[in-house]
């Protein structure tokens, strides 16, 4: 008569420790990818997440598949993200530490704004930071005689509030457009705000279709302006609201 094997019984801790173990070296291999490889859109995506203790996150509104609003060959998600990065270089310059959603045109997720916008609130609510910034332009079906610029946010939570004052008395400071205020998300929702567990607002820089907005968010010397306008504003609300 055949003997039946006995079964082994592995011990729970050393399999933990080889888990452990495991998921060291995966993140080790991810973080030098991302190093040896910076431009490639996946290893972006994951040097977002890796940041030690951002305090901002900056989103570039759009972009890859989703070209966003236009007007010609001016696209909504090459302005929006050559705006992204001088705010955050603004930052930076004040010692503010910032993540970004994305920092090129190529995403690392798929061509699907279900996928797109789930995969921009997962990288803030998993940052630990602060603040949530998205950067748009805005569209009418009013046509070009509509501008100015707004920012969205749940404004019933104090923090969100706050921020938006705070980026709206800067970027008011500039008159280049007329301000159209303060916007309550829960009239409109919009999900980069909504599932963010982050104080989170999306300013809506004015609109590319009026020949006024569209000259000052196009040129490189205003760009930065703005820039650094909304910088300060973010950076004042950091400042007060810290320990």
């Amino acid at each position: 008569m055949a003997k039946k094997r006995k079964k082994k019984h592995r011990d729970p801790m050393k399999l933990l420790m080889i888990l452990c173990l495991e998921l060291i070296v995966v993140l080790v291999l991810l973080i030098l990818c991302a190093k040896v490889f910076p431009d490639n859109p996946i290893t972006r995506s994951i040097t977002s997440l890796i940041i030690e203790d951002p305090q901002v996150v900056l989103d570039a509104g759009h972009g890859g598949y989703d070209s966003g609003s236009n007007f010609g060959d001016i696209y909504e998600k090459n302005v929006t993200l050559a705006l992204t990065k001088k705010i955050g270089t603004a930052l930076e310059n004040k010692g503010i530490k910032v993540a970004y959603t994305r920092t090129s045109d190529e995403v690392s997720w798929p061509a699907d704004e279900v996928a797109d916008l789930t995969r921009r609130v997962e990288i803030s609510n998993t940052s630990h930071a602060k603040v949530f910034v998205s950067i748009h332009t805005n569209a009418s079906e009013l046509g070009s005689s509509v501008n100015g610029f707004e920012i969205w946010g749940k404004i019933k939570d104090t923090n969100v509030f706050e921020l938006s004052k705070q980026v709206m008395g800067q970027m008011e400071q500039l008159q280049y457009t007329q301000n159209r205020g303060i916007k309550d998300q829960d009239l409109a929702p919009l999900q980069v705000l909504q599932d963010n567990q982050l104080p989170a607002i999306l300013i809506e820089t004015g609109f590319l279709e009026n020949e006024n907005d569209r000259a000052y968010l196009t040129n490189e010397a205003s760009q930065q302006a703005l820039a650094d306008k909304i910088a300060q504003g973010i950076y004042n609300y950091i400042k007060q609201n810290e320990p």
